[in-house]
């Protein structure tokens, strides 16, 4: 088990060995990830059962072959910390690739499909960047009943495109494909899961709530009422949610207006971030660190602040600070506690949620 879990860390950190991004095929790129999150459930059977326990390999019916003579040469992996520390070159980069990789899974599956062809071709192969995609696709989810689309699409492009923007969108993407069992690609993340929309809603909201004027604060509002009603996320637009954030079915997904949610944190549906009438320091709703993992209808009440690398606990009720590294169940219940965590989102942490 020692030298198992020894040489699946080795196999993660060689994701990581330093060569030009732009060689990187999208093929390639694909194979990475796929290489990555196999590795990941190889060390996850460990940890559960003190023996190898691999998940069945859904990655064989979904995904081309492992392409070896790539992976013959070390590669990058672009993870959700590497673009929230990327430059502003590297980040238009790794934007670029992607989209290759999301381009060409798109072009596959238009040829084999002839229902879907002309779908495609209109949410992704007519388009240039992920924005622009996004874009499209989510003017189609939320126009309608006084909302122009013509109107609708230019206006979330020009706030998708920004760079602070652009860089969240682009980790939450990575995310979820990076721990999500059901997300064989990114194309599918991108054309149907209403988690990633709904967030993404709501990232265009909070550029506009944070001009500060009244009509962009109007829009703002009424996008997050158009989100909420389509995608079953209720944010409000002036929350802040951090780089690399994964809301997870998002069904019945309460966030209060001063709540906030750190980075690379996990969210399941049902949850909701409330309060309780009492004011501190101008906030009435909880501050959630980084790397935190929220069960399915927890709820977090109050301007309580819960740490980094925390785990609550389906349907747990939390009105008190919680330090970091604890898991928490029931009502305030802390059931352990420890005070390491890696910087990036260890998924394998927090498989038991």
């Amino acid at each position: 088990r020692a030298m198992a879990s020894i040489f699946g860390h080795s196999m993660r950190m060689a994701l990581f060995a330093s060569v030009p991004l732009r060689t990187l095929s999208a093929r390639a790129l694909s194979a990475r990830m796929l290489s990555s999150r196999s590795v990941s459930r190889v060390d996850s059977g460990l940890r559960r059962g003190g023996q190898v326990q691999m998940d069945t390999p859904r990655a064989v019916s979904t995904h081309q072959a492992f392409d070896f003579e790539s992976a013959a040469m070390p590669q990058p992996s672009i993870t959700p910390l590497v673009v929230r520390k990327a430059t502003p070159s590297d980040l238009r980069a790794y934007g670029e690739q992607i989209w290759d990789s999301i381009r060409a899974e798109a072009q596959t599956l238009a040829s084999r499909n002839g229902l879907l062809a002309g779908y495609l071709a209109e949410s992704v192969l007519a388009h240039e960047t992920i924005s622009s995609s996004l874009a499209h696709v989510l003017a189609d989810r939320i126009s309608g009943s006084g909302l122009d689309r013509a109107l609708v699409a230019p206006l979330l492009l020009e706030l998708l495109a920004e760079e602070e923007v652009a860089r969240k969108t682009l980790a939450d993407l990575v995310q979820v494909v990076a721990i999500d069992p059901c997300a064989p690609d990114m194309l599918t993340v991108l054309l149907h899961f209403k988690g990633f929309h709904g967030l993404q809603t709501h990232r265009v909201a909070h550029s506009l709530w944070r001009r500060g004027d009244a009509a962009s604060r109007h829009t703002a509002l009424l996008l997050q009422g158009r989100g909420s009603g389509v995608f079953g996320l209720d944010i409000h637009p002036q929350a802040h949610i951090g780089t690399g954030v994964f809301f997870d079915h998002a069904t019945g997904v309460v966030v209060g207006q001063t709540a906030s949610i750190g980075d690379f944190c996990y969210v399941l549906h049902g949850v909701t971030l409330g309060s309780t009438g009492k004011t501190v320091a101008g906030r009435r709703h909880p501050r959630i660190g980084s790397h935190v993992s929220l069960g399915a209808g927890s709820a977090i009440l109050g301007p309580v602040t819960i740490g980094d690398h925390v785990l609550v606990g389906a349907h747990a009720i939390v009105t008190k600070a919680v330090a970091q590294g604890a898991t928490v169940i029931g009502t305030n219940k802390v059931i352990e506690s420890h005070e390491e965590g890696a910087e990036e989102f260890d998924w394998l942490n927090h498989w038991h949620i």
